[in-house]
Formats: C-alpha cells, sequence, structure tokens
C-alpha cells in the first residue's frame, strides 16, 4: 500500500522547492514534489492553486517540519537571542527544579518588540500549515508570543494560568467555539508547563493538534503526543541539584525571573 502523503510546505520557486526537497532526502526522509510539471509549464498561472507541493509520508511529517525549521530559521533564530543578550552563562535554577550553567532569557527577546515579531512569523509558519481555529500560550513568556501568533494567522487566542498550583485557562474566555488548537511556548526543557496546558485544553475538550517553541533544549526527549517544532535546539546541560558540578564548585545559584538573586 502506497503511503498517505501530506504537504508540509508550498513554493512558487523551482529551485527553492527542489532544495527543500533534497535537504529531506539528504536526512534521510523520502520527499516528493507535486505540480512541479504544471508550474514548470505554466509559471504564474492561478498563484496559489498551482503552487509546488512538498509531500512526505503522514508517519514522516514531525521530522520532516523539524529538518526544514532548523535549516531555515536556526541562523537567524540564533542571531536574534545573542543580539538580544538573551543567552545566559552562569549557575540557573530552571523552573524544572534542575540546574544548568546556561540560560536563555526570553524576556531579553520580548523587551525587543521588533526582535519579537520576527519571532512570532517565525512561529507562525511553522504553524500554519495545521488545521485550528485557537494559538493557546502559558503565562507568562507565552501569552505575548502566542498572541502575536494568533493575530497574524487570524486566529482566537486563549492563555493559561497557574491558579492554586495547577494550571488552568484563564478565567472568562469563551472556549464554546474552541475545538481545536496549537500551543505556542517559548523554552522547553523538560516539557513539563506545556503537558499541563495540553491536559487543561484536553480536559476541555479541546483538540491539540501541534506545538511550537522557540527554543528545544530538551535534547529530544519531549514528547507531547501530538507534533512538535522548535526554531532552534540546544544541547544544553542540566543536573539534579544533588548531582550539579556548579553546585560543588561553589559556584552562587541563581533564580532566572527572581531578579536575580542569589539563592
Amino acid at each position: 500500500m502506497d503511503p498517505v502523503l501530506t504537504t508540509i510546505a508550498k513554493y512558487t520557486d523551482n529551485f527553492e522547492a527542489d532544495l527543500a526537497k533534497e535537504l529531506l532526502i539528504d536526512n534521510g526522509v523520502p520527499a516528493f514534489l507535486k505540480n512541479e510539471l504544471v508550474h514548470s509549464m505554466l509559471p504564474g498561472i492561478l498563484p496559489g492553486k498551482f503552487d509546488i507541493e512538498l509531500q512526505v509520508a503522514s508517519s514522516d511529517e514531525q521530522r520532516a517540519r523539524e529538518i526544514l525549521a532548523k535549516q531555515q530559521n536556526v541562523p537567524q533564530i540564533r542571531n536574534i537571542l545573542v543580539a538580544n543578550g538573551a543567552i545566559l552563562e552562569g549557575h540557573f535554577l530552571l523552573t524544572s527544579g534542575k540546574h544548568s550553567g546556561t540560560y536563555v532569557e526570553k524576556i531579553r527577546l520580548l523587551q525587543d518588540p521588533a526582535s519579537a515579531a520576527l519571532v512570532c512569523e517565525m512561529l507562525a509558519d511553522l504553524l500554519e500549515p495545521y488545521d485550528f481555529d485557537t494559538v493557546a500560550g502559558p503565562a507568562y513568556g507565552g501569552i505575548v508570543l502566542a498572541f502575536e501568533v494568533a493575530r497574524l494567522l487570524g486566529k482566537n487566542f486563549i492563555f493559561s494560568q497557574r491558579q492554586d498550583g495547577r494550571m488552568a485557562i484563564r478565567g472568562g474566555f469563551d472556549l464554546s467555539q474552541v475545538e481545536n488548537a496549537v500551543v505556542v511556548e517559548d523554552i522547553v526543557t523538560t516539557g513539563g508547563s506545556v503537558r499541563e496546558v495540553l491536559a487543561c485544553l484536553q480536559q476541555k475538550g479541546v483538540k491539540v493538534q501541534a506545538v511550537a517553541g522557540i527554543v528545544d533544549r530538551s535534547g529530544g526527549t519531549a514528547d507531547f503526543g501530538c507534533p512538535f517544532s522548535s526554531l532552534l535546539k540546544m544541547d544544553i546541560p542540566v543536573w539534579d541539584a544533588d548531582a550539579c558540578p556548579l553546585c560543588a564548585s561553589g559556584i552562587p545559584l541563581t533564580r532566572p525571573g527572581a531578579s536575580d538573586k542569589k539563592l
């Protein structure tokens, strides 16, 4: 039986389409181009209707999207983070409770609206192919990102926040018309916050189609039960507190987002 093919990108330029196809094939993902011949013979005829479609087997969709996202956005997103001083070195206590010597301070990025807007355009590109009506983001970093992605894609927006220690959809939102959602996060380390958002959406009967984040520093371990794409993957070691070499070296521990206070 032939595999079911899914369109993951569209192009109006044959050269760009061929490059994307070869990139996937070089990374072990079989890829195919639809409308390539029609587009070559009739360029500019009915734009949009006969765009060249890059297709892969449904089982390869998530990996293919990640390959394309990495190729297209890594140089730019890394430059944006560095330019805004968002990649910090030191000794940090993460939300997960683990320790790390590197921290991505998304507040530095959000402080510059122009940079944040560029990043949201990249996130919107990752999510545009999915079928959904609402973009959700967890408080606080995900709120700005999810709102702007929703605006760019013409979708509704909701956010979640902690109430009595548990993640919940912010009261006051009308969820009666929310059926399919995507989740936008800033930094994914263990993925715990995203899974909490998914759980509270699913409890409301909302189906989550995909998750997108700026940085995936999970080392490939983040699994949300749906497609997950990030603009940048960073292989950053993390340690449990009782096995942290930075603690053993006596380097002061900082809790990011807590006024840089030493613990």
